[in-house]
């Protein structure tokens, strides 16, 4: 079972009737669990929203080490999640395991990284303790244990918790999995069990649910303060919400660019005609040089991986990124400068993560694999310039889509039937590669015209390639023979 689509389990006790003011906020019951474990061991928080029959969803944010899982040796660990009531009874119990990717057990020694794990439950009213715990799968001696309270809401509340994120965005339908740890009412929250602000993306995104009455509309008056201790060093403008019976989400993000580095904390003002109250949560803003030893962008996988990287290697390795992209992004993409193209990196694979929330990211291991093919099956020299291998052709394609299902490779075919003078005065049929991606069924063409080694795409079903106008003189009969049996491409140049 995927972390990120965890299901949530019903943890059912007697419901209990409440008020309904907006409340003050109850003590964080992952402080003390985040003060222990500060020096780089495993942290945990908890987060309560508020569903109808008074159903408290808890989810749980841990931020897992990964020098905590240097012991092991295969790169497998695993996570334990269980729930206890008062009598110490345990109501739940789950747990699942994670291979390691190759990146991540790349940077296991660097201390800088975390794995986000992400969980759901639900749970009646009621006092609960939640225990969580991680180690390597072959060495169980080495992992840590983390166990703390939790009290579920007590009828319907005004609020749920206060959600800090590096980004929070709507989910639109049709859009692509984006890098959200959490979703709710229509959002995709991108949070971690630290809330860490790098200095270079000083925006801090919040989310807080809104429920006021279950009667009628209520009006919420709701402002923000950022607090260093006791004291305030940053407050916005009140904005009065109009909440229906139904409840309503409430988001948005604060500039914090030039706070010093230190802990905060982000209370939220909350007041109605029957009460006020407040909801808290902290965060750290990382210092410039300590941005990257920390993990960056709060535990991000692909932040901490661009910071290893020297100028250089990012464009060796990344600069094939600009053929998965639109013209216009590519423009933009190749003008960055180097840490700015690393935050595009991060973000660029972060949303194409087909699993977010799980360790590492197959995406850009998946991108990292094909790079290495490309650079030793396709790299070529035209003149003195030695191309790129993503700009050849075949590693154009190659990048895109990968290895191709089937393919037809005729390195000597028949001298007979190319034209002299086609294709750079050869006489006979040009080398060919003929390749087919059972996904889209589309097919690719490409000849090595000049024999030594330079390979261009020449015809191809698929509709964003511009197939050349004399293709079918350029590649010969034996080419088009195998077109037609092999790969099903009936023209009238190969009937």
């Amino acid at each position: 079972m995927s972390a990120a689509v965890r299901r949530t389990v019903v943890l059912c006790l007697a419901s209990a009737a409440g008020t309904l003011t907006v409340p003050s906020v109850v003590a964080s019951a992952t402080m003390s669990a985040q003060q222990e474990t500060a020096q780089g061991g495993l942290e945990v928080t908890l987060l309560r929203t508020w569903a109808p029959e008074d159903l408290t969803v808890v989810d749980g944010l841990a931020n897992v080490p990964l020098t905590m899982l240097a012991g092991g040796t295969t790169g497998a660990y695993r996570f334990e999640l269980a729930v206890f009531d008062q009598s110490d009874a345990q109501l739940y119990r789950d747990s699942w395991e994670r291979q390691l990717s190759q990146q991540a057990v790349a940077y296991v020694e660097s201390g800088t990284s975390y794995l986000l794990e992400p969980f759901r439950f639900g749970v009646r009213p009621g006092e609960y303790e939640v225990e969580v715990r991680a180690y390597p799968t072959d060495a169980p001696d080495l992992g840590e244990r983390i166990r703390l309270p939790l009290v579920a809401f007590d009828g319907r509340p005004g609020t749920s918790d206060l959600y800090l994120a590096t980004r929070v965005e709507p989910i639109t339908e049709g859009a692509g999995g984006g890098s959200w740890s959490v979703t709710h009412g229509g959002f995709g929250i991108a949070a971690a069990a630290r809330m860490s602000i790098l200095p270079t993306e000083p925006d801090l995104y919040y989310y807080l649910e809104l429920y006021g009455h279950d009667s009628d509309s209520t009006l919420i008056s709701v402002s923000a303060e950022v607090r260093s201790g006791d004291r305030v060093v940053y407050r916005t403008p009140a904005t009065q919400v109009e909440v229906g019976p139904g409840g309503v989400p409430f988001t948005g993000h604060i500039s914090l660019a030039g706070l010093p580095p230190g802990e905060y904390t982000l209370a939220m003002n909350l007041g109605a005609g029957d009460g006020e109250g407040s909801r808290a949560a902290t965060f750290r803003m990382l210092s410039p040089q300590t941005a990257v030893a920390a993990g960056a962008a709060g535990g991000s996988y692909e932040a901490d991986y661009f910071a290893t990287l020297s100028d250089p290697e990012l464009e060796q390795t990344f600069g094939g990124v600009a053929v998965l992209i639109t013209d216009t992004e590519r423009v933009t993409f190749e003008a960055l400068p180097p840490d700015a193209k690393r935050r595009y990196l991060t973000e660029f694979f972060q949303q194409h993560d087909p699993s977010p929330g799980s360790p590492g990211n197959a995406f850009l291991d998946d991108y990292l694999q094909r790079i290495q093919t490309i650079r030793a099956r396709y790299d070529e020299t035209v003149g003195t310039e030695e191309r790129m291998p993503w700009y050849t052709d075949r590693g154009r394609i190659y990048l895109k889509y990968g290895e191709p299902q089937d393919r037809v490779v005729n390195y000597s075919p028949s001298d007979i039937g190319a034209p002299s003078g086609v294709g750079g005065g050869f006489a006979g049929e040009p080398p060919y590669e003929i390749w087919q991606y059972q996904t889209t069924s589309f097919v690719y063409l490409f000849i090595s015209e000049d024999r030594f080694g330079h390979w261009r795409l020449i015809y191809s079903t698929d509709p964003d390639v511009q197939s050349l106008a004399d293709w079918y003189r350029r590649c010969g009969p034996s080419a088009l023979n195998d077109l037609r049996t092999n790969f099903g491409v009936n023209t009238r140049f190969t009937e």
